[in-house]
């Protein structure tokens, strides 16, 4: 049923065409919306946010006498909402935060970003983002007009994917090859990659609540999940930055197989420990072995269609021993890039990750 022309308003006939937009008029058009709301919320809290920045992005790709400069005792966040110029469309990021730098008026833009799946245009989009950071800061803020300089503006994509992220982190890599002579010129803006999965396989402690977070989030182990809970519990009490790590690690339980409504009591750190008792264990396991077995079945249709039964038959043997998503992922490549079906298996059984079934 149609919705009735507001009185005193007289419809257009169809095919009319629209009314002209006024000049001043915004376009509440949302070109990305976040893929993970969920890590949003857990960034979107000060301590977490500054233990990531610390750790994965000042201390590793700043040089270390500017990043010492970083007061991230300071960090604050500031809007997300910014106004193309030209078209008037209202564009979102995610998060945005912001850091002074001492004795200094500058101070550093983090722009970050949360995704759920790779994207391989994720760099030409944050390129427009962090144009249009820039855009707002030279129109609005009172440091940047009256000293003419643009303070930088870092951009971090946040990936909780399951299988590795293969799209390029910089606009250069998407150039054609003729483009690349350009390069000075066509921007070779680059964003800094935060994948969590593999920050939390190569953590030694979990002594932080950023670190035990992780740890919680992708632990395989039913005793490593209830010791690190205990002790997130005490890093991190109830209140809001709870019930994000809440949501964030039932969200990764729900994904690996757990029912939806037996997780839908969970709401605080607290109301994970039943989780110990009532679903790790064969439930879990069986989840995840179902859902490798899926990717297996995937790829040995591919090798099908491209090399024939029996190169298919041979990859299904070898794809038995393999457990590790990255490892699928890589033989996943290999189909793609190899010429022949002899090439894929002499690849994928020197691929690292098989592991002899017990």
């Amino acid at each position: 049923m149609g919705v009735p022309a507001p009185s005193g308003r007289e419809q257009p006939p169809s095919g009319a065409p629209a009314r002209p937009r006024r000049p001043d008029e915004l376009r509440r058009k949302t070109v990305h919306q976040p893929k993970d709301k969920i890590a949003k919320g857990v960034y979107g809290d000060e301590r977490m946010a500054a233990e990531l920045l610390a750790t994965q992005v000042l201390g590793k790709i700043v040089p270390a006498e500017l990043a010492e400069r970083v007061d991230l005792g300071k960090l604050s966040k500031t809007q997300t909402e910014y106004v193309d110029p030209k078209s008037r469309t209202v564009r979102h990021a995610d998060l945005v935060w912001r850091a002074p730098l001492r004795d200094s008026w500058l101070y550093v833009v983090f722009l970050f970003e949360a995704q759920s799946t790779p994207d391989r245009d994720m760099a030409a989009r944050i390129l427009l983002e962090t144009a249009l950071v820039y855009c707002e800061l030279l129109a609005r803020d009172p440091d940047v007009r009256k000293r003419g300089k643009l303070p930088p503006v870092l951009p971090i994509i946040v990936y909780a994917g399951e299988e590795p992220w293969r799209g390029p982190t910089s606009v250069a890599a998407l150039l054609a090859d003729e483009a690349q002579a350009f390069l000075p010129y066509a921007l070779g803006h680059e964003f800094v990659l935060v994948e969590e999965a593999k920050v939390a396989q190569a953590l030694e402690t979990a002594d932080t609540a950023w670190t035990a977070a992780l740890r919680l989030r992708y632990t395989r182990s039913r005793a490593e999940f209830k010791e690190v809970l205990a002790k997130l519990r005490k890093l991190m009490p109830d209140g809001l930055a709870s019930r994000a790590l809440a949501a964030w690690v039932r969200r990764a339980l729900i994904d690996d197989g757990a029912k939806e409504e037996d997780m839908e009591n969970v709401q605080e750190l607290r109301d994970l420990e039943p989780v110990v008792h009532s679903f790790w264990g064969a439930e879990r396991l069986a989840a995840r072995r179902e859902g490798r077995e899926r990717e297996h079945v995937t790829l040995v249709r591919q090798a099908r269609r491209k090399f024939g039964a029996e190169t298919a038959d041979q990859l299904a043997s070898l794809l038995a021993d393999v457990s590790d998503p990255e490892r699928v992922g890589e033989i996943a490549d290999l189909i793609i890039d190899c010429a022949s079906g002899a090439d894929l298996l002499a690849q994928a059984a020197r691929t690292p990750g098989r592991q002899a079934t017990s």
